[in-house]
């Protein structure tokens, strides 16, 4: 056993430097997210009206751009902070978001539209910032509210309302099944050229 250690002094070093490494590396990881709702959760939060603010009931609020740095010195409302999506884990950013939930202050996220603050709007949310809005609309490349033109004329194609009341109506009606049919191939004679 001695003299398989003098030997391969260099190896075993090497292995227990390694082995040193690999602990510390794992006591010293970084913290893990730890979500406080379901995606689930935070999905059905887009459909309750309180989560929406509009232009408004922008008082009292802290107006949170995510557009990116340009879009944002092109144009945004006066008391709004730029926090870039790609920003929002950044150390300053959570400390903003635990700032506002322990002075009860809400934050609306706002994007150029609708759909570009509703993923951060939801990931906040299973975060567990629940003082955290999106905005109803967007705001312009020149800084102004707009509000979607299609939201006023839309009509709800499915009613919703009739599916909880009778699920029933959403299964599929059966259609007959058919028989099986068996096919026969078809033998080709073979060739004595050449080609393909």
């Amino acid at each position: 056993m001695n003299r398989f250690i003098k030997s391969n002094k260099l190896w075993l070093s090497l292995l227990g430097l390694a082995v040193i490494i690999v602990f510390f590396a794992f006591l010293f990881r970084p913290k893990t997210i730890d979500f406080k709702i379901t995606a689930v959760q935070a999905l059905k939060l887009i459909n309750e009206p309180q989560m929406q603010v509009s232009f408004a009931d922008m008082a009292g609020k802290q107006l949170i751009d995510i557009r990116s740095a340009e879009l944002f010195a092109q144009g945004h409302p006066e008391p709004a902070i730029n926090i870039p999506m790609r920003n929002l884990l950044d150390e300053e950013s959570i400390e903003l978001f635990d700032r506002l939930l322990e002075s009860g202050q809400e934050a609306v996220i706002y994007g150029s539209d609708e759909l570009q603050a509703t993923a951060p709007f939801l990931f906040l949310q299973q975060l567990g910032y629940t003082n955290v809005k999106y905005l109803h609309g967007g705001i312009t490349d020149t800084g102004e509210f707009q509000v979607p033109e299609l939201t006023s004329t839309e009509v709800s194609v499915v009613d919703t309302a009739a599916i909880r009341m009778k699920p029933e109506l959403v299964k599929a009606p059966e259609t007959e099944k058919k028989k099986p049919q068996v096919v026969v191939p078809v033998r080709k004679e073979v060739s004595s050229g050449g080609g393909c």
